[in-house]
């Protein structure tokens, strides 16, 4: 840029020795000319036909590396064309002027030095960030790159917000420090998941891995009330009781059937498709009143509690108290951050990502926060948040649905008062979701 601040179309300088802004870069060295009209050491073609253009007469330079602590060359320093003070005119570098001018160069190179440290520090911050998120999303196959998804997905929002020249958006700005801040706390929205057990992230199914085990139970069942009913049967036919004998056969036909009934009814709701109704709710308590002998003689239930609390689930896997456990890991997310000592530009991420489950109504967890009082980055979060979860592949509980049963879905949340309606607009407006963000 030029001293005025505009941009200037100038050739890149080659750092090559003929040039003495490439020899000064390439031995560390400074050098100080009286006049560059008047030297053979360098390569001055540049500079005369820079002064051809523009009328300009470069005559005295002084040129000085700009080091690191390591003396390293970060750049060079150029000044053209000293003056006398008493009379303006153009004179030579002074020896004394050449010092202060390379002191002045070892401060610029402190600066650069740490400029570039600051932001090695905050690209190694990013990456962190990053690499944590995509740990704790790895978890488990369920939730593989949902935190990207979010991140990218709140990022692109904000950007949009930032063409926006209507109400609500005009006097809304999302600067490069604002949508950073979005982003990162997209990206953490979910750290507090490293706490929360497999065993509930990874339920696929209502029962989980205990079918197997309810399964071999029933199996149990019957083969024990069909090695009774076969040793009454062989009595009966002993006996000559032929009629009894075939009711005994009629009624272990009629039990079998009902067993696989029952069975294939505990099959259908296991799967967390099945929406299980009232209905099927006392159908499932009535097979959990029945009891059989355990091998030991004592009597147990068909279902136990614990069967009978997981499968009567109205939707989803997740029992009230596997839901508990799930919505705590917001409180954690908020806990590990509020412990990181985020720099100024990040200090609001623990804030964003604590809120991505508040509804503007108050009825959200962890603090039923409401309305106003839920910043526009959290209320942005909490919308992609959904979006994500109802349209990815990768939940173990529910099949990905089709962006327009999603975004159906969305506007029922934003007509009960859950979601920001002015987000879902744009949302929908610039079909964000359709963005070249992932």
């Amino acid at each position: 840029q030029g001293g005025d601040g505009e941009l200037l179309n100038l050739p890149p300088v080659p750092i090559k020795k003929e040039n003495v802004s490439g020899y000064v870069a390439l031995t560390g060295s400074s050098v100080n000319i009286s006049d560059v009209y008047q030297t053979e050491a360098f390569d001055f073609t540049g500079p005369r036909k820079y002064d051809q253009m523009t009328g300009y007469r470069t005559q005295s330079m002084l040129v000085v590396p700009i080091k690191n602590q390591e003396g390293d060359v970060l750049g060079v320093l150029q000044l053209i064309n000293a003056q006398d003070p008493a009379n303006q005119e153009v004179i030579s570098f002074a020896p004394y002027y050449q010092k202060v001018i390379e002191s002045l160069a070892s401060q610029a190179g402190v600066a650069i030095t740490n400029t570039q440290l600051l932001r090695d520090i905050e690209e190694l911050f990013n990456s962190f960030v990053r690499v944590m998120a995509a740990a704790i999303d790895s978890r488990t196959p369920y939730n593989a790159n949902h935190s990207r998804r979010v991140a990218l997905l709140a990022r692109a929002i904000g950007e949009r917000i930032n063409q926006e020249k209507e109400e609500p958006w005009k006097e809304i700005v999302f600067n490069q420090e604002r949508l950073e801040q979005l982003t990162m706390a997209g990206w953490l929205h979910d750290i507090g998941k490293i706490a929360t057990p497999l065993s509930v992230m990874n339920k696929a199914t209502r029962l989980g891995d205990s079918l197997e085990l309810l399964l071999q139970r029933f199996d149990y069942i019957w083969r024990t009330e069909e090695t009774i009913s076969l040793r009454r049967q062989l009595e009966l036919w002993q006996n000559g009781q032929e009629k009894q004998a075939r009711e005994e056969v009629f009624q272990l036909r009629e039990r079998r059937r009902q067993l696989e009934a029952q069975r294939e009814l505990i099959l259908r709701v296991n799967d967390p498709g099945t929406l299980v109704d009232e209905a099927i709710a006392n159908q499932l308590r009535e097979i959990a009143a029945q009891t059989y002998l355990d091998p030991a003689g004592q009597p147990k239930p068909y279902l136990t509690a614990a069967e009978l609390n997981n499968l009567t689930v109205r939707t989803g896997t997740l029992t009230s108290e596997e839901r508990q456990i799930m919505e705590e890991h917001v409180a954690i997310t908020a806990r590990l951050l509020e412990n990181i000592p985020f720099i100024k530009k990040f200090q609001e991420v623990p804030v964003f990502a604590r809120m991505h489950h508040e509804h503007l109504d108050g009825k959200g967890y962890p603090q039923g926060i409401k309305g106003d009082k839920i910043p526009l980055e959290a209320r942005i979060l909490a919308l992609v948040d959904v979006f994500d979860a109802l349209t990815a592949s990768d939940r173990p509980y529910k099949k990905a649905l089709p962006v327009d049963q999603a975004l159906r879905i969305l506007g029922f949340m934003v007509k009960d008062g859950k979601l920001d309606g002015n987000v879902y607009n744009l949302f929908v407006k610039y079909r964000i979701w359709e963005s070249d963000i992932y």
